[in-house]
């Protein structure tokens, strides 16, 4: 082999050991509280009933008491400089939340309320690109660096399908006297939810990274385009995520200075 192959051959290696020591790769979980806001689908609902007016008399409150959901993946984290990154992270997630649709009749003899519980159970795959920044990275005792970043930066989430429990709750009262009842119930025709294949969101949150491969991190990721389809609902996904990872590249490690 000529001299000018070897030295080739050597930059080369020089050059992806460098890029290579740049890298982590690992796993990653999390737990998130999904909420969905009342508001906006209010204001749609209440535009359809004027639509619609054979059911003016359903009360809809979406998401009423919110649910938590679970996320499970990998990142691929580079470091353009010791201060400046870029983190992908494509991750299944499976957003939980409940809805309570409430419908109420009377006369002069019976009054009818009906309590309608919907457990929604949706899967994502969802894949954010973060820029993050590190703050003051110190090199530990084992020669590797620890920090704290903050990221921010667009989340593009495929929708993969649902899942829906549902729980009827029917009060009527004649002549002062109540009878419940609970049974099961699809859905009513009139709020059908179809959810568009394609959520847009914004991430923006915070991690520490210890020098033997664990982190840890909390973010907020909020939905900027409807996650629904349909003139019922217009309604958006807003969660609070807490996160733990592995990177299975070690750094390269560093002499301390004495």
């Amino acid at each position: 082999m000529s001299i000018k192959k070897i030295v080739l051959l050597s930059s080369f290696l020089l050059l992806a050991t460098g890029m290579f020591s740049q890298i982590k790769f690992g796993i990653r979980a999390g737990t998130g509280y999904y909420m969905v806001p009342q508001s906006a689908t209010g204001a749609i609902v209440s535009k359809f009933n004027s639509v619609k007016p054979e059911v003016d008399q359903i009360d809809l409150q979406y998401a009423k008491t919110g649910g938590f959901g679970y996320n499970f993946g990998l990142f691929l984290d580079y470091s353009i400089t010791d201060a400046i990154g870029i983190q992908i992270e494509p991750s299944v997630s499976l957003r939980n939340y409940n809805e309570v649709l409430k419908s109420f009749g009377a006369d002069s003899l019976v009054s009818v309320i009906s309590e309608n519980y919907i457990y929604n159970e949706l899967t994502y795959l969802d894949i954010p690109i973060l820029f993050k920044y590190n703050l003051n990275p110190n090199t530990g005792k084992y020669g590797r660096k620890s920090y704290i970043s903050v990221f921010a930066g667009p989340q593009i989430g495929l929708f993969l399908g649902k899942t829906e429990s549902n729980e009827v709750t029917t009060s009527v009262t004649i002549y002062d006297q109540t009878t419940v009842n609970t049974s099961k119930r699809d859905r009513p025709n009139e709020f059908k939810i179809d959810y568009n294949t394609i959520d847009i969101a914004a991430v923006a949150g915070v991690m520490y990274d210890f020098e033997k491969g664990f982190r840890f991190g909390a973010r907020y990721v909020g939905s900027l385009m409807p996650v629904t389809q349909n003139i019922n609902f217009d309604s958006y996904h807003h969660a609070v995520h807490l996160t733990v990872g592995y990177n299975f590249i070690p750094q390269k490690r560093r002499r301390r200075r004495r």
